[in-house]
């Protein structure tokens, strides 16, 4: 690779174990935290202490050597609960690969990445089983399952209870040595926006990376995580938090009345969230019989906040002292550019570079890398980069780096700005236009409590926007329209319309699923241009 001064990169002085396993490096880190509380479930209450969190992955990595061999995958259909995380820890421990199967998703997703990834032994969630068993038995190569909770006494079904029980002592279970190799350790799958989910191929070597990347605050908060842990944000936020310490308070997902109550009874500081779970909040009518007062601190990412709804926020929590804003992708092993406590800037700023990425930002046409305060592709390499897609070819440059389709650009201090996604863009005219800007100036209009834009074909100007829109009170379509007018340039407006729906489809991280938006237009309107 050519050295350019336009290139940045993130420290690279990072620490490997030489024996190159994320499943030793995690027990290794949590092991001196003891007593203290690890995980807590928000709905049942059950909790557990970083000695029994490690004894339980003993426990389990010593049972499944009986059942596997290393290198085989080992998927997890289940919503967040602890077993989640044991068994997903003890399976990496012992040198198997680990495949996180979304419960949510459809029978058509769910065979198309057990495809992808092949695995032979599955944990399952009780409502997964009951879910998908029909279709996870139709699949031959899957040798054993195993269910969270008590047997039912199925064929081929294991407890997790009695893999779990069998106390097994670290000098007696060896964890598999990788002798220096960078191996594959889990297959996550992208958010699917685009089309059927690909399985990106993250190695032991990446997890370790990223679990040295800064915390974005350094105290000693109880973090409250509502991301599904089968996706990339869900798992690396919360498995950086067990390696600092910290009490991470979960739930399997959102519901606004119960994730106050949770915040309320367990006085949580530090919101991990999504950019429309904020805007919720912002317009919440019950948030007023909580006392929130012990949020200090929260991050979101996967759309910018602007000062607006940041400052929203600040009003809504009073206790609120910043929102912290980041950048990442599953192909990086999670964050990109993040801010911290001691480094942002309030905005739509998602920070600076992380430890172990290197980013050009690249002009989208001569591909050349930008200076400061231009907007272009980035593209990402590093140590923290994921070793390509199973079984689909990996979209590098000939630098080596990774084409991730999302424009943004970055300032003289070296803070980054997301744009939008490269494939969202409109394109009216010779303009461009960032849905997600769209999004922001709705939301600013009172009666509107969720949104999402897309691009529709114009035979004149070629695509328009039109704007998805969930209701809170009383408001038309022109009315919505003409406050969109009053606020951004001619280009801009929304000459596709506005389309009043009950429900944003979004993924399990919160980011929109325009694809099923584009599905819902059923009659394409002819724009006034």
């Amino acid at each position: 690779m050519s050295v350019h001064k336009n290139i940045i990169f993130g420290h690279q002085n990072l620490v490997l174990p030489v024996h190159m396993n994320y499943g030793k490096h995690f027990l290794e880190q949590i092991i001196d935290f003891e007593d203290k509380v690890a995980l807590i479930n928000g709905v049942t209450e059950q909790h557990i202490t970083y000695a029994e969190l490690a004894q339980q992955i003993l426990n389990v990595a010593a049972s499944l050597q009986r059942f596997l061999k290393k290198n085989e995958v080992v998927a997890i259909c289940s919503e967040n609960r602890i077993e989640f995380i044991v068994a997903a820890i003890a399976a990496l421990y012992i040198g198997s690969v680990v495949t996180f199967i979304n419960s949510a998703y459809s029978k058509d997703e769910l065979v198309h990445a057990v495809s992808i990834s092949k695995p032979r032994f599955v944990f399952l969630s009780e409502d997964a089983y009951n879910k998908h068993a029909k279709s996870f038995l139709h699949v031959r190569f899957i040798r054993k399952y195993c269910v969270f909770g008590n047997s039912l006494n199925k064929a081929r079904t294991l407890s997790f209870t009695d893999l779990a029980k069998e106390f097994a002592d670290s000098k007696s279970i060896i964890p598999a040595d990788f002798y220096g190799r960078s191996e594959t350790a889990i297959i996550l799958y992208s958010s699917g926006t685009t089309g059927l989910p690909k399985g990106a191929k993250i190695t032991h070597v990446n997890m370790i990376v990223t679990s040295q990347q800064p915390e974005p605050t350094s105290r000693n908060l109880r973090t409250l995580m509502v991301a599904p842990w089968c996706t990339c944000m869900g798992w690396d936020l919360t498995t950086k938090c067990l390696f600092n310490g910290k009490t991470v308070v979960f739930l399997s997902r959102f519901n606004e009345q119960l994730y106050l109550e949770v915040i309320e009874k367990y006085k949580v500081g530090f919101l991990v969230i999504a950019p429309p779970l904020v805007v919720m909040l912002c317009k919440s009518t019950i948030l007023k019989n909580f006392d929130v007062s012990s949020v200090k601190t929260m991050i979101s990412g996967g759309a910018p906040l602007d000062d607006k709804i940041i400052n929203k926020a600040k009003q809504r929590f009073p206790n609120l002292r910043i929102v912290l804003q980041g950048y990442g992708m599953t192909e990086a092993t999670g964050a990109v550019t993040t801010e911290t406590e001691t480094m942002n800037k309030q905005g739509r700023s998602c920070g600076k570079i992380m430890p172990g990425i290197v980013i050009k930002v690249v002009d989208l046409k001569t591909r050349q890398p930008l200076g400061p305060n231009q907007q272009g592709e980035v593209c990402v390499k590093g140590s923290a980069l994921f070793n390509g897609y199973v079984c689909k070819k990996q979209e590098l440059d000939e630098d080596g780096f990774y084409r991730t389709g999302d424009i943004a650009y970055y300032d003289k201090e070296g803070f980054f700005y997301v744009v939008d996604r490269l494939k969202e863009l409109i394109k009216y005219k010779a303009w461009q236009v960032a849905p997600s800007e769209l999004e922001s100036v709705i939301l600013q209009h009172p009666a509107i409590k969720d949104v999402g834009v897309v691009g529709i074909p114009d035979k004149v100007a070629g695509e328009v926007p039109v704007a998805f829109a969930v209701k809170k009170g009383i408001v038309s379509e022109k009315e919505l329209m003409d406050f969109v007018s009053s606020k951004v340039s001619p280009w801009k407006r929304l000459r596709g319309g506005v389309r009043f729906i009950d429900e944003i489809p979004k993924t399990g991280s919160g980011k929109i699923l325009r694809k099923q938006l584009r599905a819902m237009l059923e009659i394409v309107p002819t724009s006034k241009l």
